[in-house]
């Protein structure tokens, strides 16, 4: 049951996601220096804006990122943050062979001890430590680390992620390991939600309180290892938070941070920022990355309306109305986005499509078409358009339509062409019983009638007497 509540949780999640891309700006800016991580990406985190992008969609591996995923899992699984795990060394004992030992993190955690589940997402978040992670994934995978990392595959399809592997719970180099700043973004806003896990993730330190903390010295602790939290780095910077750092000997510098400032709130995520610059020296490019890219946002994107929702944009024409023959639409809301000061406001594009064959009655804020903005030829967001008064029916204007296009209408269509079939099968049957007439009448003999009565006999007598007498008389005059 409480699987089947985390995947629908996941699954608004999603949705939430969606309709905020949908109805955020979808136009993205560049800032006027180099971003010097292979992919990179700024969301508002109050809208869902997309303020910069770079190979966002691009697969890299996640190194110790996959482990917000891991936390992720933990958290929707456990129902008592407070249950102790005892550490053996035996699950993470195949860590001191690793192909890149480098890239291996510990949090100095002994066999023995005994840590809560949440002493341990600390661990994980704040240090990257592998024996944490190790823990964690076989305790919450009944065993199984890799029934745990199923969950995690499991977990990043449902939210959407169709470029994310995940392969181990240590973030340790995996060519099969992928994701992408889009993916992991999805990720990270889907447990920025989850529980305790922005507590955790943002914690600038944390101190374990064991019960044999006799293993360990007192200043036992764990720091983030976001430098750009430590008021003691170069690096640092006012209302940075967390999330997350990785590195990769093979591939480079990974980072997931946030930062706010003046109620605006950004989430930073870069991949693949080389280790050293073009002298070979050590550099921390990904954290130079995030500090440039949120001055630039804080510094030059202000919330701008593009469209108001009292802007009239045109006219569709009503047929039948009682007195008015058209409407005027407007946008159903107003649009207002993060804008960038360089970008010419008045270079927003509106492309309105109204609707055709419209007839009254017309209610006030009916939808007759849409206006999409677009900007550099990208889409920012499609607005409905909406009437901005009612328009009533003329029933005179009604009816009189209906009398001019009966004689268009389908039935008086079908009408004549039954009567046009029937009058052809009555003429062929006319002719057709002619026909037979004709031929009955030439093959009729002539018929003489007989006298057969006794006054015919008589008649026919006195008329052979009367012919008789005629011409004796005719004879006699000779």
């Amino acid at each position: 049951m409480k699987k089947f509540l985390s995947f629908c949780l996941a699954l608004m999640m999603v949705c939430c996601l969606c309709l905020s891309s949908l109805t955020a700006g979808a136009v993205s800016f560049t800032p006027g220096f180099d971003v010097h991580s292979a992919a990179g990406l700024v969301i508002n985190l109050d809208t869902g804006e997309v303020i910069y992008q770079k190979n966002a969609d691009t697969q890299y591996m996640p190194g110790s990122l996959v482990q917000i995923m891991a936390a992720v899992i933990v958290l929707e699984n456990c129902q008592n943050l407070s249950t102790s795990i005892t550490a053996d060394p035996a699950l993470y004992e195949s860590l001191k062979t690793t192909e890149y030992p480098e890239d291996v993190r510990y949090a100095d955690i002994v066999g023995g001890d005994m840590l809560s589940v949440e002493e341990l997402l600390y661990a994980m978040m704040l240090t990257s430590s592998c024996e944490a992670a190790t823990m964690l994934a076989n305790q919450f995978g009944n065993g199984s680390i890799q029934a745990f990392v199923d969950m995690m595959n499991a977990k990043a399809d449902a939210l959407g992620c169709t470029q994310t592997h995940f392969t181990n719970v240590t973030g340790l180099y995996d060519v099969s390991q992928k994701t992408t700043a889009n993916d992991m973004a999805l990720i990270t806003q889907y447990a920025l939600d989850q529980g305790i896990f922005q507590t955790i993730a943002t914690a600038a330190t944390f101190k374990p309180s064991t019960p044999n903390m006799d293993r360990h010295d007192d200043d036992w602790m764990w720091t983030h290892s976001n430098l750009m939290m430590d008021q003691t780095s170069s690096y640092y910077m006012e209302g940075a938070r967390g999330i997350k750092t990785a590195n990769l000997s093979m591939q480079g510098r990974n980072i997931i941070t946030m930062a706010s400032r003046d109620g605006n709130n950004f989430l930073v995520i870069l991949l693949a920022a080389p280790f050293n610059n073009e002298d070979d020296r050590l550099e921390y490019y990904h954290m130079d990355d995030a500090k440039a890219l949120f001055d630039w946002v804080f510094a030059h994107f202000s919330y701008r309306t593009i469209l108001s929702d009292n802007t009239e944009l045109g006219q569709v024409s009503v047929r039948n109305g009682n007195g008015v023959d058209y409407v005027l639409v407007r946008p159903d809301r107003s649009f207002g986005t993060l804008w960038y000061d360089s970008a010419d406001i008045n270079s927003v594009v509106q492309e309105v499509e109204l609707r055709d064959n419209v007839s009254a009655p017309v209610k006030k804020g009916q939808q007759l078409g849409t206006v999409t903005l677009k900007f550099s030829g990208e889409d920012i967001t499609t607005i409905d358009l909406v009437a901005t008064s009612s328009v009533e029916l003329s029933k005179f204007k009604y009816y009189m339509a209906l009398i001019r296009h009966f004689p268009k209408t389908s039935w008086v269509t079908y009408a004549v062409i039954l009567s046009i079939l029937l009058g052809l099968i009555y003429i062929a049957l006319c002719i057709y019983a002619h026909i037979r007439f004709l031929q009955r009448r030439k093959g009729i003999q002539p018929v003489h009638l007989q006298p057969n009565s006794a006054a015919v006999r008589k008649e026919a007598r006195e008329a052979e007497r009367k012919a008789r007498q005629k011409r004796n008389s005719q004879n006699n005059k000779k």
